[in-house]
């Protein structure tokens, strides 16, 4: 019976792995990604093959794991865009299979299914890449449906072996986003003492083990690098927040649904827990419940679609699951629970199916991933950066330093820094290859130094008219200006992109 029904759990599980793939494929061909957000992760980890090290040679706001795991993707099978939105595909294929495990403790193979089906939903809402987010939230997940893997297995040694892995694996999410520590910690307590004590003992080794690398990584970024990053960080966040959106809206509804639902799984699971200490569900609800109040500052930092998804992600695609293990433990009886249990399933799968269900268009689109991904450059409405960058790669020679950004430095709201993978023969020029508001134009920010050693910049007026409800808005240090003004001239203009050379000669021949 075991076996049998083991080897349902595995077909299922398959079914549901193929199902996302499928599903979510298309999601990854958009032919332009973010130019600073899918840029950086591109650019980032060509830079670290080259042997440039986070934080300390570039900035980024996100842990280190993510940018090392991609430049591993590279380093084997080719440094493009493909291989780095096919990252981003195995985070939410991770996402989906942990959400088969935590679903089948709640609802059973039916359980699974549901949180697993609208999770890969989910993960196809918005072009699909290697964001940091979703790879924490991977690992996370990961770590949590290990533990559970563990308290179900008979073998002594297989439990260890998962405990070991749950902790891995919760160590990376923290290497991914360094922000979700105590995400990571609080959602841990409930469920590992469920463990045997020497299996926690393996759990935390493998937590303390992985998570323990930014000890000597930290030594090798250095404490004025720490120190500037956490300067940056603090400055930024004023100039990245948007007010909360109206329930009325879409992101609105999505973060409102899911504060109340995060809440009720604490509430839910820690009066269960208290009746039934022992319970593994009961326990598993408030796991997840505090990891994703965790994450409310997430979604509140910058509260748009792409924020608030990833914080709707877990509790929306776990709640049909939770709803069956609840009509399951009521006191109604036995046909009625299953007349509910039915009714709970069929809403959510009418959910799912009308959400976005397998379309011609979606076939089509599945069809057409073969010849759907174009880079960063496709389309007409980049077609001022592919003359520019066609221009620099004919103007500059290897070695030399570049850097890209707006025209008017006194605001750094963004910028394409996917155009440093795109002339990966130039050296960045400065420590700031993204442009965050508050950051590379506070003065102080060692910027017109970097300018000053510069060979050529690639300048955009392109998001001059950025305008949030924010102090993004706020012009700030003028001497990176003062710098462009006197020491570069314009070599070729193409749209709102211009490359500028060194009008002393210094960058290049060619007019």
């Amino acid at each position: 019976m075991t076996s049998r029904r083991g080897l349902l759990l595995g077909t299922s599980a398959a079914c549901v792995a193929l199902f996302a793939v499928a599903y979510m494929l298309p999601s990854t061909t958009g032919g332009n990604g973010p130019e600073m957000d899918e840029g950086a992760v591109v650019a980032y980890p060509e830079r670290v093959l080259d042997g440039a090290v986070p934080h300390r040679d570039f900035l980024t706001f996100y842990g280190p794991g993510n940018l090392y795991t991609v430049a591993g993707a590279f380093a084997v099978f080719g440094e493009s865009v493909t291989t780095e939105r096919a990252v981003g595909l195995s985070y939410r294929l991770a996402i989906v299979l942990a959400l088969f495990v935590l679903g089948y403790v709640f609802g059973g193979i039916a359980g699974a299914m549901l949180a697993s089906l609208i999770a890969a939903l989910f993960g196809a809402e918005q072009l699909i890449w290697a964001y940091a987010t979703y790879g924490a939230i991977a690992w996370e997940l990961l770590g949590l449906g290990l533990v559970v893997l563990a308290l179900g297995s008979p073998s002594a040694r297989r439990q260890a072996v998962l405990s070991l892995m749950a902790g891995v694996a919760a160590g990376a999410a923290m290497l991914f986003r360094f922000d979700l520590v105590l995400a990571v910690a609080l959602s841990a307590l409930p469920l590992v003492p469920l463990l045997p004590t020497s299996r926690r003992i393996w759990y935390a080794g493998g937590l303390l083990g992985t998570a323990g690398l930014y000890l000597p990584y930290l030594v090798v970024v250095g404490p004025d690098r720490v120190s500037r990053i956490a300067g940056d960080l603090a400055a930024t966040s004023s100039g990245r927040r948007l007010p909360v959106p109206t329930p009325g809206t879409y992101e609105g509804s999505l973060l409102a649904i899911s504060l109340v639902v995060t809440v009720l799984f604490i509430a839910i699971g820690a009066v269960r827990w208290r009746r039934a200490p022992g319970e593994l569900a009961a326990r598993l609800l408030v796991s997840v419940g505090l990891f994703n109040l965790c994450m409310v500052p997430l979604a509140l930092s910058r509260a748009d679609l792409s924020h608030i998804l990833p914080f709707a992600l877990v509790p929306l695609s776990l709640l049909p699951a939770v709803a069956w293990w609840l009509i399951r433990l009521s006191s109604l009886r036995a046909h009625v629970q299953n007349a509910l249990a039915v009714v709970v399933g069929t809403i959510a799968l009418f959910g799912v199916w009308n959400h976005g269900a397998f379309t011609a268009d979606r076939v089509r689109a599945l069809r057409d991933v073969p010849h759907a991904y174009r880079g960063f450059l496709g389309g007409d409405n980049r077609s001022d950066a592919r003359a520019v960058v066609a221009r620099a790669r004919a103007l500059t020679r290897p070695g030399e330093s570049l850097f890209v950004g707006p025209r008017d430095l006194r605001r750094t709201n963004y910028g394409p820094t996917y155009i440093y993978s795109l002339l990966p023969a130039l050296r960045p020029a400065s420590y700031y290859m993204e442009m965050n508001p508050n950051t590379a134009n506070r003065p102080g920010s060692g910027l017109a130094d970097d300018l000053r050693r510069a060979d050529w910049l690639i300048l955009t007026t392109q998001w001059d008219g950025w305008n949030e409800p924010n102090d993004s808005t706020t012009f700030r240090s003028p001497a990176p200006n003062e710098v462009v003004r006197s020491l570069f001239c314009a070599r070729f203009r193409s749209g709102s992109y211009t490359l500028y050379a060194r009008c002393d000669g210094g960058g290049g021949g060619g007019g």
